[in-house]
């Protein structure tokens, strides 16, 4: 077989059993489900162990994360105006748990962890609980006056954990939680596979089982944040909107797509990105729709009402406490000092800039980067991640130019006898690149307005992960022989695999402990 005759559309799966263009036997899809439910579950124990390998608030923003969540099962109620100081209790742990000092820096050893067993660990079982609603130290709080979806629902295990429970114990219950429900992604992420590769098991499996060990993702959703669960809803948008592409614009993806976003927008408004790619995918298939025109239309006003009802009181709220419509401004409220303000930044040169922190920094920091950006792993590895890429991409152009004479309609994706077609593929690829130019956007026009940056790092791009590796699994495949895929398909899971032990076992764990 030529290379311009094994495009996208006609991966086959290198497993008998799904068959050679034909749809996987219910069997097959019965089996596969088994597998991904035990890798749900290995998910689990693994974002347990990881969540007891970092030290306290060694996770991005772990400490104001934790105190909303904190704040509001100790009040019963949602931050107000005059809530702006981070309860003394944290402030005391920050200086017990000695973390100011990593943020950023690998040189430097966090003073209470040289051993197994930190040597304060009993010093934050004696803090007072009345530290936990005092504010007399007057440090400001970052998120108290964030989206409070997220908090509002981990305000619950904290409730039922919180009373009697030293803070090392309520923390723990914080990140077995985000482990629970930032798990599902890889669920998702099966579903997405699955819609897109009705005739190839191997990237059925392949695909969800790189996302559940991507190391960086490992840590995002192993530590007490808002992301693992933003993730989840992310990702479910995208499959949400494949599903509109398969099918059509029904009532039902119109509740579902509303329900997500809104969700998502109450957990962190970034999710404002996406929102173009689901007008297009909408648009699409109204234009194509000639019969169902008008069902298209009300089916987006539910989907709008269904969305405008929470965003909206979020929006006055927002305005009323941040001066903002959507989000806390650090810089505004005083969390950040501007030191050297720089306004007249060059929009070319910006994107200059910007692309080569894209390719540097914020690539490194959306694979494995870890702590508070102060635990990398060795230079070779990310020199072989930016060579894989590199060949990534070569094989998806390869294969888009290979497959354009032969590529799959909508009706063959329907059958389920080919890939998807191409406008599925350009939407996947908008899911990357859209919000890579929208924070470009975003990062030049707050240089312009406070002189300095916004401050950029590779996991906010970590809502796009089953997209991402989608592509760069399939551009890879492209260099692999057909009777070579097994093996090639064996090599991603297992590398993956042990790239997260490792990650664990040779960088996180030396950093804080031995």
């Amino acid at each position: 077989m030529s290379r311009a005759q094994s495009p996208i559309s006609n991966l086959q799966s290198p497993n008998p059993s799904a068959g050679s263009g034909q749809v996987c036997p219910i069997s097959q899809f019965r089996k596969e489900w088994l597998l991904i439910g035990l890798l749900f579950v290995i998910m689990l124990v693994k974002g347990a162990l990881w969540s007891l390998a970092f030290p306290l608030w060694q996770g991005p923003d772990e400490d104001d994360h934790y105190a909303v969540i904190q704040f509001i099962g100790e009040h019963g109620r949602l931050p107000d105006r005059h809530d702006t100081i981070l309860p003394d209790e944290i402030t005391l742990s920050r200086e017990l748990a000695d973390v100011g000092r990593l943020d950023y820096q690998p040189e430097q050893r966090q003073g209470w962890s040289d051993t197994a067993v930190g040597r304060r660990e009993a010093e934050f079982t004696q803090l007072p609980n009345d530290l936990r609603t005092a504010t007399e130290l007057g440090i400001t709080a970052k998120l108290v006056h964030a989206t409070p979806l997220y908090y509002a629902i981990a305000a619950i295990p904290y409730r039922l954990v919180g009373y009697g429970s030293d803070l090392l114990l309520r923390v723990q219950v914080q990140r077995l939680f985000t482990v629970l429900v930032s798990s599902p992604i890889v669920i998702v992420a099966y579903l997405i596979a699955r819609l897109l590769f009705p005739t190839n098991a191997a990237l059925r499996l392949t695909i969800p089982t790189l996302v559940a060990f991507q190391p960086q993702l490992t840590q995002m959703t192993a530590v007490v944040s808002v992301d693992g669960l933003f993730f989840v809803l992310y990702s479910l948008l995208i499959y949400f909107c494949l599903l509109i592409l398969y099918r059509q614009f029904t009532y039902k993806l119109a509740v579902a797509i509303g329900l997500t976003f809104a969700a998502a927008m109450l957990i962190k408004p970034t999710i404002n990105g996406f929102a173009p790619l689901v007008a297009l995918v909408v648009v699409y298939d109204w234009w194509r729709g000639k019969g169902r025109r008008w069902q298209v239309f009300w089916a987006v006003v539910l989907m709008n009402v269904i969305i405008i009802v929470p965003v909206g009181w979020w929006m006055q709220r927002s305005l009323r406490l941040n001066d903002d419509l959507f989000y806390f401004n650090p810089v505004l409220k005083g969390h950040r000092i501007v030191q050297n303000p720089f306004y007249e930044y060059a929009p070319v040169q910006h994107a200059i800039d910007y692309f080569q922190s894209v390719w540097g920094g914020i690539f490194v920091t959306w694979w494995a980067h870890f702590g508070w950006l102060d635990t990398p792993v060795q230079p070779w590895v990310y020199h072989l991640l930016r060579l894989l890429t590199v060949l990534a991409i070569v094989g998806l152009a390869l294969k888009l130019w290979g497959d354009f004479e032969n590529r799959p309609t909508w009706a063959d994706w329907q059958a389920g006898q080919r890939s998807a077609p191409l406008v599925a593929w350009l939407f996947l690829a908008g899911t990357v690149l859209l919000p890579v130019l929208l924070i470009q956007v975003y990062d030049l026009t707050f240089w312009w307005e406070y002189g300095l940056g916004r401050g950029l790092q590779g996991r906010y791009w970590l809502g796009t992960i089953v997209p991402m590796l989608t592509l760069w699994t399939v551009g890879l495949l492209y260099f692999v022989p057909h009777h070579w895929q097994p093996v090639a398909h064996t090599t991603l899971r297992v590398g993956m695999i042990l790239f997260n032990i490792v990650a664990l076992l040779f960088y996180i764990l030396p950093r804080y402990y031995l």
